[in-house]
């Protein structure tokens, strides 16, 4: 008589089989990525790591208020406040000490200043660390004027800060700026996925990526931990999914995807209220091109409506809690104070970027405009932006932009019977663009108001960088097949030369 089965026996290969199928379709999938695609994103991860290596701690833009709110909020649950001195102050009593004792507040923005690397103060500094408390990395309780910002980065970045495999402040810092390469690498992804909706050619896509992953500006911030990163992967993914969205027409998934988008673009910082509007302008486009049944969408847009609101609560609950808060810290408040008069408003944004008209008064502020923003720290201004390239090549680089802009006027004339059929989707884009573009603006004039600050730099514009990508790509796939390669790989090579020069006056400027 044969022995019994014990049904116990085969229970490992009952759980076995699923676990197989599922790496089976995981591998099938990671087969399926195209191989240019898998080239750009590892250039991308190789150089958004790089520039997290060469940037000393703390030497990226207010890198070290948005590293006490992380470390605030791994450290105890809870963020800091934006109002309120107590505790250590905006830092740690450990991230102050490093400030100060190993000059990395000195050399903020000083280009003569270098850390203090000797072996003395290293000593001194692990001295420190091995006897450092819990209570040491969480009382940095305020005031932190970051700590106005939503928490969404923050609550992210928080994971890694915990799950660093190192315990030195370094470790945790360095992990934190690889989360925030992980959103540079996802925002490469999306701009590949954009150019996908819009040309079947796998070298426009290529092109498409490859610019967004070689933007210099972009990766230096990839190398730090600042919640733009997040805004401009948040912005990048909306992108795709608007295009996504306006060519094939809109679904409860797709409407429900771009809502919670916008919703976490709220829920990252002020700036990212801006997708609001770019997403009614969206929505708007793609009901009225496709023109799906009333009902669907009624239902669609009710489902996207409650997202957006649960959203802003969120938002608004924690800017009052926090003490943040109207958007910018209450800079909005000058309109009601009286301060705000909409002609002087539009001057201001005129000669922002044109001469100023003979019945125009003097703009307000000081000599800032289209080179500043759009040139000089769009493309390139690295650590605390006193590392710059030559003025040379921000002349140039701002040449090439107006050239640039007239080539794509052209092309899009030259192609106008190609475009009707999509019309919908460029006025998407452009929708996009122009949301973030005059909350800006609007921004700059309120803060004017009250002080010399402009307060936006190029850095601003990065979530705007797939519409940038996609635009380039739409003037090489309007050159003749040859003409539109070369000018795809003069457009690549120019970016390579950028991030390769942006590393190099980096090294020289911290560790010369």
């Amino acid at each position: 008589m044969a022995a019994s089965r014990d049904p116990r026996a085969t229970r490992p290969l009952q759980l076995a089989e699923p676990l197989r199928l599922a790496l089976s379709r995981i591998a099938r999938r990671a087969r399926a990525v195209p191989q240019p695609l898998v080239l750009v994103l590892t250039a991308a991860t190789l150089l958004a790591v790089a520039w997290a290596l060469v940037l000393p701690p703390f030497q990226g833009p207010d890198e070290s208020e948005h590293f006490a709110y992380v470390q605030h909020l791994a450290e105890t649950g809870s963020a800091p406040s934006s109002t309120t001195f107590s505790g250590a102050g905006s830092h740690s009593s450990e991230e102050t000490f490093a400030l100060d004792r190993l000059g990395l507040r000195a050399m903020m923005a000083v280009p003569e200043a270098l850390p203090l690397w000797n072996d003395a103060d290293q000593e001194r500094w692990r001295a420190f660390e091995r006897q450092v408390t819990p209570s040491q990395r969480g009382d940095g309780d305020g005031a932190n004027p970051i700590a106005k910002n939503p928490p969404l980065y923050y609550a992210y970045e928080a994971v890694a800060y915990r799950v660093s495999p190192g315990d030195s402040l370094y470790d945790r810092l360095l992990a934190t700026r690889l989360a925030s390469a992980l959103l540079f690498v996802l925002t490469v992804a999306f701009a590949w996925l954009a150019a996908a909706e819009l040309s079947a050619r796998v070298w426009v896509r290529t092109l498409t990526a490859g610019i967004v992953a070689l933007q210099p500006q972009l990766t230096s911030m990839a190398g730090i931990v600042n919640a733009d990163m997040m805004l401009v992967a948040v912005w990048s993914a909306f992108t795709a999914l608007a295009v996504r969205t306006l060519v094939r027409g809109p679904s409860a998934r797709r409407v429900l995807g771009l809502s919670v988008l916008a919703a976490a673009s709220s829920l990252t910082h002020g700036r990212g209220l801006a997708l609001l509007p770019a997403l009614a302008i969206v929505l708007a486009l793609a009901f009225w091109h496709h023109r799906p049944p009333l009902r669907s969408t009624l239902r669609w847009s009710g489902a996207g409506a409650l997202v957006l609101v649960l959203g802003l609560a969120v938002f608004r609950f924690f800017t009052s809690a926090s003490g943040g808060g109207s958007l910018y810290g209450n800079q909005t408040d000058y309109i009601n104070q009286g301060g705000f008069s909409p002609p002087e408003l539009l001057s201001l944004v005129w000669q922002f970027y044109l001469p100023k008209l003979p019945f125009m008064q003097p703009a307000i502020g000081p000599d800032y405009g289209f080179h500043q923003m759009y040139v000089e720290t769009f493309f390139g201004a690295f650590g605390w932006l006193e590392v710059r390239f030559p003025e040379r090549v921000y002349d140039a680089l701002q040449v090439a932009v107006l050239l640039g802009l007239v080539a794509l006027v052209v092309a899009a004339y030259l192609r106008r019977a190609d475009l009707r059929p999509v019309r919908h989707v460029a006025f998407g884009l452009l929708g996009i663009c122009v949301s973030l573009i005059a909350l800006l603006h609007l921004v700059s004039y309120l803060a004017l108001l009250g002080a010399p600050d402009p307060l936006i730099v190029g850095r601003y514009m990065l979530p705007l960088v797939v519409p940038f990508a996609l635009a380039i790509a739409f003037v090489a796939s309007s050159l003749p097949r040859r003409a539109g390669a070369v000018f795809g790989a003069l457009v690549l090579a120019v970016g390579i030369v950028l991030q390769l020069s942006g590393l190099l006056l980096s090294v020289e400027r911290f560790y010369a």
